[in-house]
């Protein structure tokens, strides 16, 4: 094996390891964003609890019950949060193909909707209560503290799946990605396969097509989606290894009788 060859296999596991863990990232995120907005949607309902019911203390509006739109507008953020969390795991963990659902586009699509209906709520919170520290002893300013809190930490974990997502898309020059492999360092699908004969191509429309003659004497069409290009590279690189050092062995038993 020459430094090239050496160097170029380096560099295809180098970028499927890098992939495997931009995947996973990109599932850890989502359920970071889902435990913030769960978090969030506690804090919420907390506070609208002790806003919207009698209370026996004159600190807010006389004790009289109110409504407090910014909070409102935080706990359905929360809400969306959790669903779409949720839907993201499930589609990145069973890597399930759904219509639309399971594309790029759409991902972005509601992604770029919650940005905007979380930096409204956590900046209307934080333009409302600035500066808390004044009553940090009382439990309904805590509670508001942590609120806020929770809300520019999800608003942060949407920014960075959002550019994240926007980039691959398009690094790809595609926004019809299967959102369970998006995330890819690396596009197999734009390498070339070829056989020890030249022959077998990449198509480019993800897959490899007449990698034939490995040993079996025929032609093989293979059609495989991105993120099975890299272990058919391997395994056409194993085969034919394999039939060359079969040739050499076979070659070198004729010489010896």
């Amino acid at each position: 094996m020459d430094q090239s060859e050496r160097r170029s296999r380096m560099t295809v596991a180098t970028t499927h390891v890098t992939t495997k863990y931009a995947r996973a990232v990109h599932g850890w995120a989502y359920v970071v964003l889902g435990f913030w907005s769960i978090m969030l949607l506690i804090f919420t309902i907390v506070r609208l609890v002790y806003t919207l019911s009698p209370r026996s203390d004159t600190f807010l509006n006389g004790g009289r019950p109110f409504y407090e739109p910014c909070v409102m507008e935080l706990s359905i953020c929360a809400l969306f949060g959790l669903i779409f969390s949720a839907m993201m795991i499930f589609l990145l963990r069973t890597r399930k193909k759904i219509t639309i659902i399971s594309r790029t586009w759409f991902e972005v699509a509601v992604l770029g909707l919650l940005w905007f209906l979380w930096i409204g709520g956590a900046g209307s919170a934080t333009t409302i209560w600035p500066d808390l520290n004044f009553c940090v002893q009382f439990s309904p300013c805590r509670v508001l503290q942590a609120m806020m809190a929770w809300a520019w930490l999800g608003w942060v974990t949407i920014t960075f799946i959002l550019l994240t997502s926007i980039f691959f898309s398009f690094r790809a020059r595609s926004w019809e990605l299967l959102i369970y492999s998006a995330w890819e360092v690396h596009r197999p699908s734009e390498a070339n396969f070829v056989d020890a004969h030249g022959r077998g191509t990449n198509d480019g429309n993800n897959s490899i097509s007449n990698v034939g003659n490995l040993g079996h004497g025929g032609d093989i069409e293979v059609n495989t989606t991105n993120y099975d290009l890299d272990r058919w590279r391997r395994a056409v690189s194993w085969l034919q290894e394999t039939e060359s050092a079969e040739k050499n062995r076979t070659a070198e038993s004729n010489f010896r009788l």
